[in-house]
Protein backbone atom coordinates (compact mmCIF):
# COMPACT_ATOMS: atom_id res chain seq x y z
CA UNK A 1 0.00 0.00 0.00
CA UNK A 2 1.31 3.42 -0.90
CA UNK A 3 1.43 5.99 1.70
CA UNK A 4 0.58 8.92 0.03
CA UNK A 5 -2.66 8.92 -2.24
CA UNK A 6 -4.53 11.41 -4.02
CA UNK A 7 -7.61 10.88 -5.15
CA UNK A 8 -8.96 12.57 -8.55
CA UNK A 9 -13.24 12.53 -8.36
CA UNK A 10 -12.92 12.18 -4.84
CA UNK A 11 -16.52 13.70 -4.80
CA UNK A 12 -18.25 10.35 -5.62
CA UNK A 13 -20.46 8.20 -3.61
CA UNK A 14 -17.68 5.25 -3.84
CA UNK A 15 -14.25 6.63 -3.99
CA UNK A 16 -15.34 8.91 -1.58
CA UNK A 17 -16.04 6.12 1.18
CA UNK A 18 -12.68 4.39 0.01
CA UNK A 19 -10.86 7.76 0.86
CA UNK A 20 -12.04 8.05 4.14
CA UNK A 21 -11.53 4.11 4.65
CA UNK A 22 -7.49 5.03 3.17
CA UNK A 23 -7.29 7.96 5.30
CA UNK A 24 -8.37 5.88 8.99
CA UNK A 25 -6.34 2.77 7.69
CA UNK A 26 -2.80 5.25 8.52
CA UNK A 27 -2.45 6.70 4.34
CA UNK A 28 -2.10 10.54 4.07
CA UNK A 29 -4.84 11.13 1.65
CA UNK A 30 -6.35 13.88 -0.58
CA UNK A 31 -8.16 14.33 -3.37
CA UNK A 32 -10.01 16.88 -5.80
CA UNK A 33 -13.32 17.04 -7.91
CA UNK A 34 -14.42 19.28 -10.51
CA UNK A 35 -17.09 21.06 -8.31
CA UNK A 36 -18.02 21.45 -4.34
CA UNK A 37 -20.19 19.13 -3.18
CA UNK A 38 -21.76 17.97 0.38
CA UNK A 39 -19.54 15.06 0.01
CA UNK A 40 -16.53 16.92 -1.06
CA UNK A 41 -17.80 19.36 2.31
CA UNK A 42 -17.80 16.50 4.46
CA UNK A 43 -14.58 15.38 3.45
CA UNK A 44 -12.88 18.42 4.20
CA UNK A 45 -14.48 17.82 7.83
CA UNK A 46 -13.21 14.55 8.10
CA UNK A 47 -9.90 15.86 7.50
CA UNK A 48 -8.99 15.65 3.63
CA UNK A 49 -8.39 17.94 1.82
CA UNK A 50 -9.98 18.65 -1.27
CA UNK A 51 -8.82 20.58 -4.58
CA UNK A 52 -11.68 21.90 -6.72
CA UNK A 53 -10.71 21.69 -10.41
CA UNK A 54 -7.67 19.19 -11.77
CA UNK A 55 -4.18 20.35 -12.01
CA UNK A 56 -0.86 18.31 -12.27
CA UNK A 57 0.38 20.06 -9.16
CA UNK A 58 -1.88 17.73 -7.11
CA UNK A 59 0.61 15.50 -7.17
CA UNK A 60 3.10 16.50 -5.97
CA UNK A 61 3.35 15.02 -2.80
CA UNK A 62 1.56 11.48 -3.96
CA UNK A 63 2.68 8.34 -4.60
CA UNK A 64 -0.01 7.25 -6.35
CA UNK A 65 -3.40 8.19 -7.85
CA UNK A 66 -6.61 7.05 -7.40
CA UNK A 67 -9.44 7.27 -9.83
CA UNK A 68 -12.73 6.29 -11.14
CA UNK A 69 -12.97 3.51 -13.54
CA UNK A 70 -14.56 5.95 -15.89
CA UNK A 71 -11.75 8.44 -16.58
CA UNK A 72 -9.10 6.89 -18.85
CA UNK A 73 -11.73 6.13 -21.33
CA UNK A 74 -13.78 9.28 -21.30
CA UNK A 75 -11.17 12.11 -20.23
CA UNK A 76 -8.08 10.87 -21.17
CA UNK A 77 -6.66 14.28 -21.53
CA UNK A 78 -7.07 14.75 -17.82
CA UNK A 79 -3.99 16.62 -16.58
CA UNK A 80 -3.68 14.82 -13.58
CA UNK A 81 -3.98 11.37 -15.43
CA UNK A 82 -1.28 12.55 -17.69
CA UNK A 83 1.00 14.07 -15.54
CA UNK A 84 0.93 10.54 -13.51
CA UNK A 85 1.88 8.71 -16.57
CA UNK A 86 4.82 11.44 -17.34
CA UNK A 87 6.21 10.56 -14.00
CA UNK A 88 5.56 6.89 -14.04
CA UNK A 89 3.11 7.09 -11.03
CA UNK A 90 1.03 4.22 -10.03
CA UNK A 91 -2.59 4.61 -11.50
CA UNK A 92 -4.98 2.72 -9.85
CA UNK A 93 -8.91 2.57 -9.34
CA UNK A 94 -10.91 2.96 -6.04
CA UNK A 95 -12.50 -0.48 -6.66
CA UNK A 96 -9.00 -1.72 -7.01
CA UNK A 97 -8.11 -0.06 -3.95
CA UNK A 98 -10.75 -1.75 -2.36
CA UNK A 99 -9.94 -4.68 -3.46
CA UNK A 100 -7.23 -4.92 -1.78
CA UNK A 101 -8.41 -3.24 1.54
CA UNK A 102 -10.50 -6.16 1.57
CA UNK A 103 -7.87 -9.15 1.26
CA UNK A 104 -7.50 -11.18 4.15
CA UNK A 105 -11.30 -10.18 5.35
CA UNK A 106 -14.39 -12.19 5.20
CA UNK A 107 -16.30 -10.32 2.38
CA UNK A 108 -20.11 -10.04 1.92
CA UNK A 109 -20.23 -8.66 -1.53
CA UNK A 110 -23.94 -7.47 -2.89
CA UNK A 111 -24.48 -7.24 -6.16
CA UNK A 112 -27.43 -6.75 -8.33
CA UNK A 113 -29.22 -3.96 -10.83
CA UNK A 114 -31.46 -3.42 -8.48
CA UNK A 115 -31.60 -2.88 -4.60
CA UNK A 116 -27.72 -3.60 -3.79
CA UNK A 117 -27.44 -0.02 -1.89
CA UNK A 118 -30.44 -0.71 0.43
CA UNK A 119 -29.27 -4.57 0.83
CA UNK A 120 -25.95 -3.29 1.65
CA UNK A 121 -26.92 -1.23 4.27
CA UNK A 122 -29.44 -3.32 5.85
CA UNK A 123 -26.89 -6.02 6.05
CA UNK A 124 -24.50 -3.74 6.96
CA UNK A 125 -26.96 -2.46 10.13
CA UNK A 126 -27.74 -6.30 10.71
CA UNK A 127 -24.42 -6.87 11.41
CA UNK A 128 -23.55 -4.24 13.27
CA UNK A 129 -26.76 -4.81 15.37
CA UNK A 130 -25.90 -8.53 16.00
CA UNK A 131 -22.56 -7.16 16.87
CA UNK A 132 -20.12 -8.82 14.29
CA UNK A 133 -18.30 -5.29 13.96
CA UNK A 134 -17.98 -5.32 10.41
CA UNK A 135 -15.98 -2.42 7.96
CA UNK A 136 -18.99 -1.50 5.50
CA UNK A 137 -18.86 0.23 2.05
CA UNK A 138 -21.74 1.22 0.78
CA UNK A 139 -22.63 3.50 -2.62
CA UNK A 140 -25.04 5.70 -0.25
CA UNK A 141 -25.05 7.82 2.64
CA UNK A 142 -26.66 5.25 5.94
CA UNK A 143 -28.39 8.16 8.08
CA UNK A 144 -27.26 5.87 11.33
CA UNK A 145 -23.61 6.06 10.08
CA UNK A 146 -24.05 9.64 9.16
CA UNK A 147 -21.49 8.55 5.89
CA UNK A 148 -21.29 6.25 3.44
CA UNK A 149 -19.07 3.86 5.42
CA UNK A 150 -18.14 2.25 8.41
CA UNK A 151 -14.51 0.88 10.10
CA UNK A 152 -14.81 -2.04 12.10
CA UNK A 153 -12.46 -3.84 13.91
CA UNK A 154 -13.34 -7.59 12.90
CA UNK A 155 -12.59 -9.53 10.22
CA UNK A 156 -16.28 -8.84 8.75
CA UNK A 157 -16.45 -6.59 5.60
CA UNK A 158 -19.48 -6.20 3.64
CA UNK A 159 -19.59 -4.39 0.57
CA UNK A 160 -21.66 -2.88 -2.77
CA UNK A 161 -20.13 -4.70 -5.77
CA UNK A 162 -21.16 -2.85 -9.05
CA UNK A 163 -20.84 -4.48 -11.97
CA UNK A 164 -19.81 -1.69 -14.22
CA UNK A 165 -16.26 -1.38 -16.13
CA UNK A 166 -15.97 -5.02 -14.32
CA UNK A 167 -15.55 -3.43 -11.20
CA UNK A 168 -16.77 -5.86 -8.82
CA UNK A 169 -14.22 -8.50 -10.64
CA UNK A 170 -11.51 -6.67 -7.97
CA UNK A 171 -13.50 -8.23 -5.66
CA UNK A 172 -12.89 -12.12 -4.06
CA UNK A 173 -16.48 -12.05 -1.48
CA UNK A 174 -17.07 -15.33 0.97
CA UNK A 175 -20.57 -14.24 0.48
CA UNK A 176 -21.98 -13.26 -2.29
CA UNK A 177 -25.44 -11.50 -3.42
CA UNK A 178 -26.95 -11.20 -6.45
CA UNK A 179 -29.94 -9.18 -6.11
CA UNK A 180 -31.66 -9.28 -9.49
CA UNK A 181 -29.93 -9.04 -13.35
CA UNK A 182 -31.16 -7.86 -16.42
CA UNK A 183 -28.87 -5.34 -19.25
CA UNK A 184 -27.61 -2.35 -18.16
CA UNK A 185 -24.87 0.08 -18.82
CA UNK A 186 -24.99 -0.30 -22.55
CA UNK A 187 -22.38 2.15 -23.05
CA UNK A 188 -19.61 -0.35 -21.55
CA UNK A 189 -21.06 -3.92 -22.29
CA UNK A 190 -21.91 -4.98 -25.87
CA UNK A 191 -25.29 -7.11 -25.46
CA UNK A 192 -27.03 -9.26 -22.26
CA UNK A 193 -24.90 -11.96 -22.79
CA UNK A 194 -21.54 -10.37 -22.09
CA UNK A 195 -23.55 -8.72 -18.87
CA UNK A 196 -24.49 -12.09 -17.90
CA UNK A 197 -20.73 -13.63 -18.31
CA UNK A 198 -19.82 -10.38 -16.26
CA UNK A 199 -21.76 -11.61 -13.18
CA UNK A 200 -20.45 -15.38 -13.86
CA UNK A 201 -16.79 -14.69 -13.75
CA UNK A 202 -17.69 -12.32 -11.02
CA UNK A 203 -19.38 -15.69 -8.66
CA UNK A 204 -16.40 -18.15 -9.95
CA UNK A 205 -13.86 -15.76 -8.54
CA UNK A 206 -15.55 -15.97 -5.42
CA UNK A 207 -12.93 -16.92 -1.96
CA UNK A 208 -12.68 -20.73 -1.86
CA UNK A 209 -9.90 -21.19 0.80
CA UNK A 210 -10.00 -22.75 3.86
CA UNK A 211 -9.71 -19.36 6.21
CA UNK A 212 -13.06 -19.36 7.01
CA UNK A 213 -15.66 -21.27 9.34
CA UNK A 214 -18.56 -20.16 6.57
CA UNK A 215 -18.47 -21.78 3.84
CA UNK A 216 -18.25 -19.92 0.02
CA UNK A 217 -22.39 -19.35 -0.20
CA UNK A 218 -24.12 -17.25 -2.98
CA UNK A 219 -27.29 -15.87 -2.33
CA UNK A 220 -29.30 -15.47 -5.16
CA UNK A 221 -33.59 -13.67 -6.09
CA UNK A 222 -35.28 -16.41 -7.77
CA UNK A 223 -37.69 -13.92 -8.77
CA UNK A 224 -35.25 -12.05 -11.02
CA UNK A 225 -35.63 -13.86 -14.59
CA UNK A 226 -31.49 -12.55 -14.72
CA UNK A 227 -30.89 -14.69 -12.04
CA UNK A 228 -32.14 -17.57 -13.09
CA UNK A 229 -30.16 -17.15 -16.51
CA UNK A 230 -27.28 -16.80 -14.27
CA UNK A 231 -27.89 -19.71 -12.40
CA UNK A 232 -27.98 -21.98 -15.48
CA UNK A 233 -24.36 -20.72 -16.37
CA UNK A 234 -23.29 -22.08 -12.80
CA UNK A 235 -24.62 -26.04 -13.00
CA UNK A 236 -20.88 -26.84 -12.26
CA UNK A 237 -20.35 -24.06 -9.68
CA UNK A 238 -19.17 -26.27 -6.16
CA UNK A 239 -19.79 -23.49 -3.82
CA UNK A 240 -23.11 -23.42 -1.02
CA UNK A 241 -26.39 -21.72 -3.25
CA UNK A 242 -29.12 -20.73 -1.33
CA UNK A 243 -32.36 -18.65 -3.05
CA UNK A 244 -34.81 -16.54 -2.21
CA UNK A 245 -38.49 -15.23 -3.27
CA UNK A 246 -41.88 -13.79 -2.60
CA UNK A 247 -44.76 -16.28 -2.98
CA UNK A 248 -47.14 -15.60 -5.69
CA UNK A 249 -44.39 -13.76 -8.02
CA UNK A 250 -44.39 -14.72 -11.38
CA UNK A 251 -41.59 -16.67 -11.35
CA UNK A 252 -42.20 -18.70 -7.96
CA UNK A 253 -42.79 -21.77 -10.44
CA UNK A 254 -39.34 -21.69 -11.41
CA UNK A 255 -38.12 -22.94 -7.76
CA UNK A 256 -38.40 -26.27 -9.64
CA UNK A 257 -36.14 -25.72 -12.52
CA UNK A 258 -33.29 -24.11 -10.14
CA UNK A 259 -33.52 -27.12 -8.65
CA UNK A 260 -32.89 -28.76 -11.76
CA UNK A 261 -30.24 -26.79 -12.20
CA UNK A 262 -28.30 -26.53 -9.46
CA UNK A 263 -27.75 -28.18 -5.91
CA UNK A 264 -29.56 -25.69 -3.38
CA UNK A 265 -29.03 -25.70 0.12
CA UNK A 266 -31.91 -23.93 1.19
CA UNK A 267 -34.80 -21.31 0.27
CA UNK A 268 -36.10 -19.05 2.35
CA UNK A 269 -39.53 -17.23 1.22
CA UNK A 270 -41.59 -14.19 2.57
CA UNK A 271 -44.65 -14.66 2.50
CA UNK A 272 -48.38 -12.97 4.33
CA UNK A 273 -46.99 -9.75 2.31
CA UNK A 274 -48.80 -6.28 2.99
CA UNK A 275 -48.20 -3.56 0.05
CA UNK A 276 -51.49 -1.27 0.96
CA UNK A 277 -50.53 1.37 3.39
CA UNK A 278 -47.87 -0.58 4.89
CA UNK A 279 -45.22 -2.95 4.03
CA UNK A 280 -44.54 -6.09 6.32
CA UNK A 281 -43.80 -9.73 5.53
CA UNK A 282 -42.88 -13.02 7.11
CA UNK A 283 -40.34 -15.57 6.17
CA UNK A 284 -40.61 -19.24 6.22
CA UNK A 285 -37.33 -21.82 4.93
CA UNK A 286 -38.40 -24.14 2.38
CA UNK A 287 -36.49 -27.44 3.17
CA UNK A 288 -35.73 -26.60 6.65
CA UNK A 289 -37.27 -25.77 9.96
CA UNK A 290 -34.44 -23.18 10.50
CA UNK A 291 -36.49 -19.33 10.71
CA UNK A 292 -39.21 -18.97 13.12
CA UNK A 293 -42.50 -18.20 11.05
CA UNK A 294 -44.33 -16.28 13.64
CA UNK A 295 -42.00 -13.25 13.38
CA UNK A 296 -43.49 -10.21 11.50
CA UNK A 297 -41.07 -7.98 9.87
CA UNK A 298 -41.89 -4.40 9.75
CA UNK A 299 -40.58 -2.00 6.52
CA UNK A 300 -40.52 1.71 6.91
CA UNK A 301 -39.65 1.87 2.77
CA UNK A 302 -43.09 0.73 0.30
CA UNK A 303 -42.98 -1.50 -2.17
CA UNK A 304 -42.42 -5.17 -3.33
CA UNK A 305 -38.73 -4.91 -4.33
CA UNK A 306 -37.90 -3.14 -0.47
CA UNK A 307 -39.44 -6.85 0.46
CA UNK A 308 -37.05 -8.04 -1.62
CA UNK A 309 -34.14 -6.10 -1.19
CA UNK A 310 -34.85 -7.01 3.01
CA UNK A 311 -35.40 -10.61 1.95
CA UNK A 312 -31.46 -10.67 0.75
CA UNK A 313 -30.37 -8.96 3.62
CA UNK A 314 -32.09 -11.03 6.41
CA UNK A 315 -30.66 -14.31 4.41
CA UNK A 316 -27.22 -12.86 4.18
CA UNK A 317 -27.38 -11.44 8.02
CA UNK A 318 -28.79 -15.50 9.07
CA UNK A 319 -26.07 -16.68 6.94
CA UNK A 320 -23.35 -14.47 9.33
CA UNK A 321 -24.85 -15.72 12.78
CA UNK A 322 -27.06 -12.72 13.15
CA UNK A 323 -29.95 -14.18 15.46
CA UNK A 324 -33.78 -13.30 13.65
CA UNK A 325 -35.27 -11.42 16.48
CA UNK A 326 -32.27 -8.91 15.74
CA UNK A 327 -32.77 -9.01 12.30
CA UNK A 328 -36.29 -8.05 12.89
CA UNK A 329 -35.37 -4.92 14.88
CA UNK A 330 -33.22 -3.68 12.71
CA UNK A 331 -35.80 -3.56 9.93
CA UNK A 332 -38.09 -2.29 11.45
CA UNK A 333 -35.68 0.99 12.46
CA UNK A 334 -34.34 0.49 9.16
CA UNK A 335 -35.07 4.12 7.52
CA UNK A 336 -33.28 3.98 4.08
CA UNK A 337 -30.05 5.46 2.48
CA UNK A 338 -29.82 8.80 0.75
CA UNK A 339 -31.96 9.43 -2.17
CA UNK A 340 -33.74 5.87 -1.98
CA UNK A 341 -37.49 6.44 -1.25
CA UNK A 342 -35.93 9.57 0.69
CA UNK A 343 -38.38 11.64 2.09
CA UNK A 344 -37.33 15.16 2.48
CA UNK A 345 -40.42 16.86 3.32
CA UNK A 346 -44.08 15.76 4.66
CA UNK A 347 -46.34 18.55 5.39
CA UNK A 348 -46.55 21.83 4.57
CA UNK A 349 -44.52 23.92 2.59
CA UNK A 350 -44.07 27.26 0.94
CA UNK A 351 -45.05 27.75 -2.71
CA UNK A 352 -44.99 31.14 -4.44
CA UNK A 353 -45.50 31.82 -0.43
CA UNK A 354 -48.30 29.52 0.58
CA UNK A 355 -48.18 26.73 2.28
CA UNK A 356 -48.70 23.29 0.50
CA UNK A 357 -49.37 19.99 1.81
CA UNK A 358 -46.56 17.76 0.32
CA UNK A 359 -44.95 14.98 0.35
CA UNK A 360 -41.72 15.50 -1.01
CA UNK A 361 -39.46 12.03 -2.01
CA UNK A 362 -35.87 11.79 -3.48
CA UNK A 363 -35.32 8.80 -5.21
CA UNK A 364 -32.29 7.45 -7.35
CA UNK A 365 -34.50 5.25 -9.69
CA UNK A 366 -33.05 5.68 -13.23
CA UNK A 367 -33.25 2.27 -14.55
CA UNK A 368 -37.42 1.97 -16.38
CA UNK A 369 -37.83 -1.31 -14.02
CA UNK A 370 -37.10 0.67 -10.91
CA UNK A 371 -39.29 4.11 -11.80
CA UNK A 372 -41.83 1.55 -12.51
CA UNK A 373 -41.45 -0.36 -8.93
CA UNK A 374 -41.01 2.99 -7.60
CA UNK A 375 -43.98 5.05 -8.49
CA UNK A 376 -46.58 1.52 -7.96
CA UNK A 377 -44.95 1.44 -4.58
CA UNK A 378 -45.96 5.02 -3.70
CA UNK A 379 -49.16 4.55 -5.12
CA UNK A 380 -49.43 1.72 -2.17
CA UNK A 381 -48.11 3.22 0.44
CA UNK A 382 -50.10 6.55 -0.54
CA UNK A 383 -53.32 5.51 -2.33
CA UNK A 384 -55.63 8.58 -1.81
CA UNK A 385 -52.14 11.36 -3.02
CA UNK A 386 -51.79 12.24 -6.72
CA UNK A 387 -48.68 11.33 -7.80
CA UNK A 388 -46.58 13.40 -9.52
CA UNK A 389 -42.94 11.63 -11.16
CA UNK A 390 -40.36 14.28 -12.10
CA UNK A 391 -37.59 12.65 -14.30
CA UNK A 392 -34.41 13.13 -15.48
CA UNK A 393 -33.12 10.33 -17.86
CA UNK A 394 -29.39 9.43 -17.79
CA UNK A 395 -26.93 9.42 -20.24
CA UNK A 396 -28.04 9.62 -23.84
CA UNK A 397 -26.93 6.02 -24.53
CA UNK A 398 -28.84 4.91 -21.57
CA UNK A 399 -32.17 6.43 -22.73
CA UNK A 400 -31.60 5.52 -26.22
CA UNK A 401 -31.01 1.89 -25.39
CA UNK A 402 -34.12 1.71 -23.02
CA UNK A 403 -36.53 4.07 -25.12
CA UNK A 404 -38.97 1.40 -25.44
CA UNK A 405 -39.00 0.11 -21.70
CA UNK A 406 -39.20 3.83 -20.27
CA UNK A 407 -42.41 4.15 -22.11
CA UNK A 408 -44.85 2.59 -20.27
CA UNK A 409 -42.81 2.89 -17.44
CA UNK A 410 -44.75 6.13 -16.03
CA UNK A 411 -48.18 4.40 -16.03
CA UNK A 412 -47.98 4.94 -12.18
CA UNK A 413 -47.55 8.42 -12.59
CA UNK A 414 -50.42 10.69 -12.68
CA UNK A 415 -48.51 13.54 -13.49
CA UNK A 416 -45.38 12.80 -15.33
CA UNK A 417 -42.50 15.69 -15.82
CA UNK A 418 -39.09 14.66 -17.96
CA UNK A 419 -36.62 17.09 -17.75
CA UNK A 420 -33.59 17.14 -20.46
CA UNK A 421 -30.87 14.29 -20.35
CA UNK A 422 -28.28 14.55 -18.13
CA UNK A 423 -25.37 13.46 -19.79
CA UNK A 424 -22.97 12.21 -17.39
CA UNK A 425 -19.97 11.34 -19.32
CA UNK A 426 -21.40 11.73 -22.42
CA UNK A 427 -21.59 14.44 -25.26
CA UNK A 428 -24.88 15.50 -26.89
CA UNK A 429 -24.52 14.04 -31.06
CA UNK A 430 -28.30 14.24 -31.57
CA UNK A 431 -28.65 10.40 -30.60
CA UNK A 432 -32.09 10.94 -28.52
CA UNK A 433 -33.55 13.59 -26.82
CA UNK A 434 -36.24 14.35 -23.89
CA UNK A 435 -38.54 15.73 -26.20
CA UNK A 436 -38.92 12.54 -28.01
CA UNK A 437 -39.47 10.69 -24.53
CA UNK A 438 -41.90 12.50 -23.94
CA UNK A 439 -43.61 12.52 -27.04
CA UNK A 440 -43.50 8.77 -26.84
CA UNK A 441 -45.03 8.34 -23.64
CA UNK A 442 -47.68 10.82 -24.60
CA UNK A 443 -48.61 8.91 -27.65
CA UNK A 444 -48.81 5.43 -25.18
CA UNK A 445 -50.85 7.01 -22.48
CA UNK A 446 -53.30 8.01 -25.39
CA UNK A 447 -52.93 4.85 -27.16
CA UNK A 448 -53.95 3.15 -23.68
CA UNK A 449 -56.39 5.62 -23.03
CA UNK A 450 -54.76 6.54 -19.76
CA UNK A 451 -55.90 9.77 -17.68
CA UNK A 452 -53.02 12.22 -16.55
CA UNK A 453 -50.54 14.36 -18.79
CA UNK A 454 -46.83 14.13 -19.69
CA UNK A 455 -44.54 17.93 -19.55
CA UNK A 456 -41.23 18.20 -20.94
CA UNK A 457 -39.77 19.99 -18.37
CA UNK A 458 -36.53 21.20 -20.16
CA UNK A 459 -33.79 22.49 -17.97
CA UNK A 460 -34.08 21.89 -14.11
CA UNK A 461 -34.61 25.46 -13.78
CA UNK A 462 -37.24 25.76 -15.44
CA UNK A 463 -38.96 22.19 -14.58
CA UNK A 464 -38.58 23.77 -11.32
CA UNK A 465 -40.82 26.63 -12.24
CA UNK A 466 -43.39 24.13 -14.08
CA UNK A 467 -43.47 22.34 -10.83
CA UNK A 468 -44.63 24.63 -8.63
CA UNK A 469 -47.19 25.64 -11.16
CA UNK A 470 -48.79 22.40 -11.04
CA UNK A 471 -48.94 21.36 -7.27
CA UNK A 472 -51.63 20.99 -4.98
CA UNK A 473 -52.37 20.16 -1.20
CA UNK A 474 -52.18 16.18 -1.16
CA UNK A 475 -49.44 15.47 -3.31
CA UNK A 476 -46.81 13.17 -3.34
CA UNK A 477 -43.89 14.07 -5.66
CA UNK A 478 -41.17 11.73 -6.85
CA UNK A 479 -37.91 13.27 -7.92
CA UNK A 480 -35.95 10.50 -9.79
CA UNK A 481 -32.42 9.95 -11.61
CA UNK A 482 -29.04 9.64 -10.83
CA UNK A 483 -27.81 12.68 -12.25
CA UNK A 484 -28.41 16.17 -10.22
CA UNK A 485 -32.12 15.86 -10.17
CA UNK A 486 -32.17 16.62 -6.56
CA UNK A 487 -31.16 20.19 -6.17
CA UNK A 488 -34.77 20.98 -7.65
CA UNK A 489 -35.69 19.16 -3.93
CA UNK A 490 -33.02 21.33 -2.87
CA UNK A 491 -35.29 24.70 -4.59
CA UNK A 492 -37.88 23.41 -3.39
CA UNK A 493 -37.55 22.80 -0.03
CA UNK A 494 -35.39 26.36 0.73
CA UNK A 495 -38.36 28.27 -1.80
CA UNK A 496 -35.56 29.02 -3.90
CA UNK A 497 -34.26 28.88 -7.61
CA UNK A 498 -31.72 27.27 -9.02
Amino acid sequence: MYARLHFMGIGGQGISSVAQMAQLAGNTVTGCDRQPSATTRMLEKAGIPVEIGHHVEHLQNADALVISPAVPALQPDNPELLGAQEANLPVFTWQELLGELTQEKCLFSVSGVHGKGTTTAMLSLMMVDGGLDPTCEIGAVVPRFGTNYRLGQSDYFVNEADEFNHNFWHYHPRVAVVTSIEFEHPEFFANYDVFLNAFEQFIRGMDRSDSWEIPTTLIVNTDSPGCLDLLKRLSDWKGRLITYSIEGMPSAAASGAVSALCEVAESYEAYNVKLDGETSFQVRTLSSKAFPEELTFQLGLPGTHNIQNALAALVTASVAGVPPQSIQQTLTSFSGIRRRFEIRQQGPLPIHREPRDLLLIDDYAHHPTAIAATLEAAHRRYPDRRVIAVYQPHMYSRTKTFFEQFVPAFDGADIAIITDIFPARERDTGLVSSRQVVEAIQAHRQQAQLPGEVVAGGDLRETTRILREILRDGDLVLLMGAGDIYTVTEALLHDGEL
